[in-house]
């Protein structure tokens, strides 16, 4: 049953009614019967209830709204398979005890979302988000969207966009599409995942300029040394971009 409460606006509330696009997004999940569920954000339930119906072992479903917290807990009442936890998202990253993960999560959210899975141990996420920040993530090189977000994402994650999500989707309508996205972690070593983290901004800051130009106010003459120096950062693929940023850490350490 796909329930309908008022959503805060203050907290980026936008509840999934669409029927459609609920078992589109639990069915992406692959759930197997061992596989222990996080549902981000729960809200009213509605992904909750067609979760269930693929017969996970468990589901935790975490949200920090009081009203929303009241109709989860009369909603899924006795149902031993569901712990609901009320909480802050923002609190319980890094995930390190579940299988599959599951967010309708609002959109100041994104990007906090995508850093906090670089740093977690999952098997699959389905996630919704902005179809602007959904471009960002899986853009290109050379294209007007790539950026560090773009590379961060592609090193960690190999990502598959389901679809565009239409606005009478959700209640109240948002007044942009929204795109649903699986996310299958790479193996990629932590110390890679931080030189992106930490230098990727600095590296794109004028992604149109050269890399010399761009680095030069912090390496100086220094900056004419680094790898793909007259190259152009929208233009570098994750891997060209990892290697900028391991030079650039030892080039900032030895100054």
């Amino acid at each position: 049953m796909v329930v309908f409460l008022r959503p805060k606006k203050s907290l980026g509330q936008r509840i999934m009614v669409s029927r459609k696009w609920l078992s589109i997004i639990a069915g992406s999940l692959e759930i197997e019967r061992s596989d222990v569920v996080i549902e981000l954000g729960a809200g009213t339930g509605n992904l909750s209830e067609e979760l269930l119906k693929r017969g996970p072992k468990k589901l935790v479903l975490v949200e920090k709204d009081p009203y929303m917290l009241s109709s989860l807990k009369s909603k899924f009442l006795g149902d031993e398979r569901v712990e609901i936890v009320d909480r802050d998202i923002r609190e319980i990253f890094p995930l390190t005890d579940y299988d599959k993960i599951a967010a309708n999560p609002p959109y100041y959210l994104s990007s906090f979302i995508i850093i906090g899975l670089t740093r977690s141990r999952f098997k699959r996420a389905v996630l919704t988000f902005q179809k602007e920040f959904a471009e960002r993530l899986i853009a290109q090189p050379g294209t007007s969207k790539y950026g560090s977000l773009s590379v961060i994402a592609s090193l960690s994650f190999s990502i598959k966009k389901i679809g565009v999500v239409e606005r009478r989707s959700f209640f109240p309508p948002p007044k942009v599409e929204s795109v649903v996205l699986v996310l299958e972690p790479k193996d990629i070593p932590e110390e890679e995942k931080d030189l992106i983290l930490k230098y990727g901004k600095i590296i794109f800051s004028r992604r149109k300029r050269t890399l010399r130009n761009v680095l030069k106010p912090i390496l100086g003459e220094k900056s004419k040394e680094i790898p793909y120096s007259n190259r152009r950062p929208y233009h570098l693929t994750p891997k060209e971009v990892l290697e900028v940023a391991t030079w650039l850490k030892r080039g900032l350490e030895s100054n």
